[in-house]
């Protein structure tokens, strides 16, 4: 079985991506892998993941469940 962890990336902070980078490090370690990002740029048909800004991704990320 997985898990699954989703937290959303604010998009207009691309001077930031070594930030993202190393959040992405930090859940790696802990065995966490990407699944899926959903962007949600305004204009796009997603509703489900709609955003207030409409300038952020979803990220989804999963592992292997210990128990």
């Amino acid at each position: 079985m997985y898990e699954y962890k989703v937290f959303k990336w604010n998009l207009s902070t691309l001077t930031l991506t070594e930030e993202l980078e190393d959040i992405l490090n930090d859940y790696g370690k802990e065995g966490w892998r990407i699944s899926n990002i959903i962007s949600n740029i305004k204009g796009s048909a997603n509703v489900l993941f709609s955003s207030v800004d409409g300038n952020q991704a979803t990220i989804i990320l999963e592992r292997i469940n210990k128990d």
